[in-house]
């Protein structure tokens, strides 16, 4: 009935920073010279033989070759020492499974190098429970991987359909999802009563979604005051609304992709440009790439959308003025009909090698979802000459994309 999106309970990350006491911040552009790949080169393997490494916002994350294991770690320069430490957590992708992990680079093991900008055979090490290991980079991402600007989507979030680490359409998805190895949202949009977007998947209050509360039914039965004041996602978050999740979007990560997955209210899009458009001056003020894009998932949604011109065209009313891109699920035809960035087809249609190629030769970028058989990832990477994949474990995706690639 949900697509997939089965209950969940939550697996909130489990956290301790405490060699990180007294630690100085260290730059994001800084802690992205640590990218690429590493092999463990001595003690345990108990989380895997072969990582990808990744940075993010004020987060480094290893994706494990072993049954899509990561650790997301946060970092500090020692000052005393020159060392860089790292704490966080690793996890398994499709269980609750997880720890507390803590490490450092010292100075000798490149960690000067890293500072000063330069490329090194980086070696940190890691403790988590009683075993211990050290990395090395074997060598750093290919020119392709550099270059090629593949899109990796959360599914409403990260890992929808098993334990997720916070409640789908979240705020505090937006805020944490990138260290999970996603440089995109998807996120669900459904209007209130007063035409306020908010951010949810299912048409009607439930507890699958929702704390145990005094109200039911249809979202648009009420206002999204009223809401907010009887609403707790599950996890005890407040009810999103996209005009909040956008702002966090902009401000608070380095994602580059917002999704917004229309469900097809009346006049859906007279009340979703503003917000878009605020949203993109908003990341112009601040000089960030984003691209924030609706969904066009049925032909109800296509006539709504074809209801508001301005959308498409450009709208001079506002500061940011210039047409606003879409995805369209249906058909590569009707991509290209409405105007459409992007092609969004269900992988279950296969590779479509020829609406594939279509697309691109229409200047129109393809997202299969949703991806999350470890196999099926594998194959539509080797096989398929999909942009992005929408996923519930990024995990697998990054590890296999970055290491065949």
């Amino acid at each position: 009935m949900f697509l997939g999106c089965s209950k969940s309970e939550i697996t909130e990350p489990d956290l301790d920073d405490y060699n990180l006491l007294n630690t100085q911040p260290v730059s994001d552009s800084i802690m992205k010279g640590m990218e690429g790949i590493y092999s463990v080169i001595s003690g345990s393997t108990g989380l895997g033989s072969n990582f990808v490494c990744k940075a993010s916002h004020h987060k480094v994350t290893f994706f494990s070759d072993k049954d899509g294991i990561f650790f997301i770690l946060k970092f500090g320069l020692n000052t005393t020492d020159g060392s860089i430490q790292y704490s966080g957590f690793w996890r398994y992708s499709e269980t609750p499974e997880q720890g507390k992990i803590h490490g450092q680079m010292l100075s000798t093991d490149g960690a000067s190098q890293l500072l000063a900008g330069s490329t090194a055979a980086f070696s940190p090490g890691f403790k988590f429970g009683d075993e211990t290991f050290k990395l090395q980079l074997s060598r750093q991402f290919s020119d392709y991987t550099k270059h090629n600007d593949f899109m990796i989507f959360g599914h409403h979030g990260v890992q929808t359909a098993s334990n997720p680490p916070y409640a789908e359409n979240s705020l505090l998805g937006v805020l944490n999802d990138e260290g999970y190895g996603v440089n995109g949202l998807e996120y669900d949009i459904r209007l209130t009563k007063d035409n306020v977007p908010i951010c949810i998947h299912d048409p009607s209050i439930n507890t699958r979604l929702c704390q145990k509360g005094p109200l039911s039914g249809a979202w648009d039965q009420y206002t999204f005051h009223f809401l907010s004041q009887y609403i707790k996602l599950i996890d005890g978050q407040e009810l999103p609304s996209l005009e909040k999740c956008l702002e966090y979007f902009v401000d608070s990560t380095t994602l580059k992709y917002f999704w917004m997955d229309i469900k097809g209210n009346p006049d859906v899009f007279k009340y979703l440009e503003p917000i878009v458009r605020n949203a993109y001056a908003n990341a112009v003020s601040k000089s960030r790439d984003v691209i924030i894009f609706a969904g066009l998932p049925s032909s109800d949604v296509i006539t709504e959308f074809n209801k508001e011109p301005t959308y498409r065209h450009g709208n001079s009313a506002y500061s940011y003025a210039g047409p606003l891109p879409t995805l369209c699920e249906e058909t590569v035809d009707k991509a290209i009909d409405n105007g459409s960035s992007f092609f969004g087809p269900r992988f279950t249609n296969g590779l479509l090698l020829e609406d594939v190629q279509r697309a691109h030769d229409n200047g129109i970028r393809v997202i299969s979802w949703t991806l999350n058989s470890k196999a099926l990832i594998r194959d539509y990477l080797q096989n398929g000459k999909f942009d992005g994949f929408i996923t519930d474990y990024p995990a697998y995706v990054v590890y296999d994309y970055y290491t065949l690639f």
